[in-house]
């Protein structure tokens, strides 16, 4: 957990000893307490209503640092970044959610299996060598534009549009993996906080569909000629013939 996890956890376990101490003086006239009349006072404390308002307040916080938490993991990936940046913009004007990109995740490893880790490392390598011996020149712009990235991007889009040739059953499919709304938050390989059930979970839907594959598929509307050629000869067909049915698919 990063710092600001760990301040976040120092915080929720100190309004929890203070409202406890504040309990005491209360119940004990301001008296002194010893150990016995402390542990009695303790299982009071919890079972009463000051204390249950204050573990649900902790919780929505500890599950909004995990959320922080966990974004932060992921942009540390530069696969999951060049597979996320095409939706950039539906991010940013609410469009499209972010709580939707760990099933969106699951999803590239659904379809794309052991072969992720490859295009994880040579993405790996591709931002070292963008990085090179001044990492403060770089930008992740740089990274995206990088012509190796594109194939990569390339190549994982045109394997997802393989998956949908029946479209309507393999849309709704992807509407319910998206609408999964996981019983736990991971905060790392052996700690999990468990969801809230009362958490309300964002709507997706045809619509968000409809949006997020325009916006995944763009990029491949918009090639330089010299980057349609090299996707010609890489894929036998240039993109609007390749993804025809796709495209048709998701105009309607």
């Amino acid at each position: 957990m990063s710092a600001e996890g760990r301040a976040e956890m120092r915080q929720i376990a100190e309004r929890l000893f203070s409202a406890f101490l504040r309990w005491i003086e209360e119940h004990n006239g301001g008296r002194p307490a010893n150990v016995a009349q402390i542990q009695a006072m303790a299982k009071d404390f919890m079972a009463g209503a000051p204390f249950n308002v204050l573990m649900r307040q902790a919780h929505a916080r500890l599950l909004e640092a995990a959320a922080v938490e966990l974004i932060r993991h992921q942009r540390k990936d530069p696969f999951q970044r060049l597979l996320t940046h095409p939706m950039t913009e539906a991010f940013e004007s609410g469009e499209l959610s972010r709580s939707i990109l760990p099933n969106y995740f699951s999803f590239l490893h659904l379809v794309l299996g052991d072969a992720r880790e490859k295009l994880t490392a040579t993405c790996i390598d591709i931002l070292a060598r963008l990085r090179g011996s001044d990492p403060l020149d770089f930008s992740w712009d740089s990274f995206y534009e990088d012509a190796v990235a594109k194939e990569i991007l390339w190549g994982v889009l045109v394997r997802i549009a393989e998956t949908f040739k029946r479209f309507e059953v393999r849309r709704d499919w992807f509407i319910a993996l998206m609408q999964n709304q996981p019983q736990s938050v991971s905060l790392g390989p052996n700690a999990f906080v468990p969801r809230h059930h009362g958490d309300e979970p964002v709507p997706f839907g045809t619509e968000q569909f409809r949006i997020m594959f325009s916006c995944l598929f763009e990029p491949l509307r918009r090639l330089s000629a010299a980057e349609r050629v090299r996707f010609q000869q890489a894929y036998g067909a240039p993109p609007e013939q390749l993804l025809a049915s796709l495209y048709t698919n998701l105009a309607n």
